[in-house]
């Protein structure tokens, strides 16, 4: 039988430099706990995401917070496929946007905007002390119909949200895939002296 704090030691990084915890602590698992998540924690979650950079302050993104135990959260579970059926055990599940401008050169931005602010709301999850995992296979047409999604918001990620569950009551197989270190694909794509 396998901890919790076995399964967070299984994920730490082997690092080439130091840096902050919050980076070094995080990782994408497929198992929560269902505690419900503060209205304080969420409150500062999303202040730290309308805080994050992006393109002409542009800000080209909106997020659905489907709590669990809701019509809205089973819905977005009916959208995702039988690899990412772990989903239904996090505390919320958040639909991640981006918008399109019609000014071309704040449009082509509006993806890489989004990702960011996908970052920032993982890294102020993460401090807090919550985990998130993200999802880009969905059935997007679905859930556009199902959770009643605005028509300018394009969906780009499902984002499971929540504390780390449980190990010992975690089923087999998604315990084997979660036993997989954490690694990285490359180790010579970042600074290249010119």
């Amino acid at each position: 039988m396998i901890t919790t704090d076995q399964i967070i030691n299984i994920k730490k990084p082997k690092l080439k430099a130091d840096i902050i915890d919050v980076l070094k602590n995080r990782f994408s698992p497929r198992f929560f706990t269902p505690e419900k998540i503060k209205d304080k924690e969420i409150n500062s979650i999303f202040e730290a995401v309308r805080w994050t950079p992006s393109a002409y302050n542009n800000q080209p993104w909106y997020f659905y917070l489907i709590e669990r135990k809701t019509k809205a959260f089973k819905k977005v579970i009916n959208c995702l496929p039988e690899l990412n059926q772990w989903a239904r055990t996090a505390s919320a599940l958040i639909v991640a946007c981006y918008l399109k401008d019609k000014d071309e050169n704040k449009a082509k931005y509006a993806q890489y905007d989004l990702g960011a602010s996908v970052m920032s709301l993982v890294i102020q999850a993460q401090s807090l002390g919550h985990y998130a995992r993200q999802m880009a296979l969905f059935d997007k047409e679905k859930l556009i119909k199902e959770v009643n999604i605005n028509k300018n918001h394009h969906p780009f990620v499902i984002i499971a949200l929540g504390k780390l569950g449980d190990y010992r009551k975690i089923d087999r197989p998604l315990l084997e895939r979660e036993l997989r270190p954490r690694e990285r694909k490359r180790k010579d794509n970042i600074m290249i002296e010119i």
